[in-house]
């Protein structure tokens, strides 16, 4: 299915940054309790099917992905839970249920837009994990539906709810140092090549074709899923949306800033000579007319010494240099 189709046929999008605080609705829902169903299971989604079971009020009623082995995984985070999720494989069937609030999705980033898209025009509140989008035109979509469905909607980007850089931020803008105009951050890991997949048949515990959803498609190939799928431009946005959009969304906070008027990035892949397509070295500024700018550094494939992950805040302002650093 061609993607710019399969977007429009969805009605239209939407996802402001909002709090979620559901109005307390969904058919057979007592007024007290808000009811989800929850969209990819292998990582992200399994986590948020045990947190969510704990909240007062709270109820996973649903669960969706097309893999067996991610299902399991979300069945056991809700084990010795007072109701048992029903299982959905299809995102288009479970939504038709109105007996659910909110849909939760944390499936691969080619389905966040249309996912979310769905979820809207079928009445649902949204929270979706990071990025909101496979491209910036769909994140436009996504405000546009937004307003005209009247949900609320979130994008998990998690690093606002750190209490040290909250902390840090209200000291930042207190004018602990001045008034800041760059910000430097950078994410390094020490990825492994994913070699030269072979197309192979599709495991009989996937559903490929609704696994590929709304992309263009491909063959299966025995180096994509569960995770080698972020470095294919067909399903994943690279480094610089995987990990990048956290620190760079600090960086603005930090700066006070909202959309640059300049950006300018490059890179590419030079750590190994494999399958992967999206740059595992890349640099990005954003300059905000002339008064503030942030550099991104995303190095994949090459870590900090004797570190395998790390994620570093520079401020520079007008009398010295200021480092905030998460590990």
């Amino acid at each position: 299915m061609n993607r710019r189709n399969f977007i429009k046929q969805t009605s239209v999008a939407a996802a402001g940054l909002t709090i979620l605080n559901f109005p307390l609705s969904g058919k057979g829902a007592p007024s007290n309790k808000v009811v989800i169903a929850i969209m990819g299971l292998n990582g992200r989604g399994a986590y948020h099917a045990a947190k969510f079971a704990e909240i007062a009020g709270v109820e996973v009623a649903y669960l969706c992905d097309v893999e067996e082995g991610a299902l399991n995984k979300g069945l056991n985070a809700l084990k010795g839970k007072s109701r048992k999720p029903t299982v959905e494989k299809d995102i288009r069937k479970l939504l038709t249920r109105t007996d659910f609030d909110a849909l939760v999705i944390a499936a691969p980033d080619h389905w966040h837009a249309p996912a979310t898209l769905l979820g809207l025009a079928n009445g649902k509140h949204v929270y979706v994990e990071k990025p909101c989008s496979h491209n910036p035109h769909e994140s436009e979509l996504l405000i546009t539906a937004q307003s005209k469905y009247g949900k609320l909607v979130q994008v998990g980007s998690q690093r606002r709810s750190f209490p040290t850089l909250i902390n840090a931020v209200k000291e930042v803008k207190g004018g602990i140092i001045g008034e800041p105009y760059m910000a430097k951050s950078w994410y390094t890991n020490a990825r492994k090549p994913i070699g030269v997949g072979k197309t192979v048949n599709v495991p009989p515990t996937l559903d490929f074709n609704l696994w590929q959803g709304p992309a263009p498609r491909e063959a299966y190939r025995d180096n994509l899923v569960h995770y080698n799928w972020h470095w294919f431009w067909n399903w994943g946005t690279g480094e610089s949306c995987n990990n990048g959009n956290h620190e760079i969304d600090c960086c603005r906070w930090f700066l006070d800033v909202d959309f640059p008027t300049k950006v300018t990035s490059a890179g590419g892949r030079y750590a190994y000579t494999d399958d992967w397509e999206t740059p595992d070295t890349q640099i990005a500024s954003f300059e905000f007319g002339d008064k503030k700018v942030i550099t991104w550094e995303g190095r994949s494939c090459n870590s900090l010494r004797g570190r395998q992950r790390q994620r570093v805040y520079y401020l520079w302002h007008q009398r010295h240099v200021s480092e905030f650093r998460r590990r």
